[in-house]
């Protein structure tokens, strides 16, 4: 809980410089951005550590082929990647290259999936 405390803190302090840097130049105000994206996305590193230990224990416990369970977890991680970055297109001022990055992720999370939904299809067949 403390982590999302100190995670806060240190996005609304950038924010505030960010919107101060603004006023002289965007160059400056896009590196501090970029920095506090990653600083925030290190912190979290802890936790993803915690919740890959956590899946993978449940996944041999219930017997489990990650085969099923690894689409879904690339899945969720292109989604944050292409909206973080999108958005950080956006902060630049760069809105199509940002729509372009959101449809890029869609595109690649379909391709993450392909084998989820190959197995799905593969179920179906047995069932027919």
């Amino acid at each position: 809980m403390d982590q999302i405390f100190q995670i806060t803190a240190v996005c609304l302090i950038g924010a505030v410089l960010t919107a101060l840097l603004r006023k002289n130049g965007t160059e400056m105000a896009l590196l501090l951005t970029l920095a506090v994206a990653a600083v925030v996305l290190l912190a979290l590193g802890g936790a993803v550590r915690d919740i890959t230990d956590l899946v993978t224990r449940m996944l041999h416990a219930g017997s489990i082929a990650p085969e099923l369970f690894v689409p879904l977890i690339k899945t969720v991680a292109i989604a944050l990647v292409s909206r973080i970055g999108a958005e950080l297109c956006r902060d630049a001022g760069a809105g199509a290259i940002a729509q372009a990055l959101e449809t890029a992720g869609a595109l690649c999370a379909v391709v993450a999936a392909l084998p989820l939904f190959q197995e799905v299809w593969e179920m179906l067949q047995t069932l027919l």
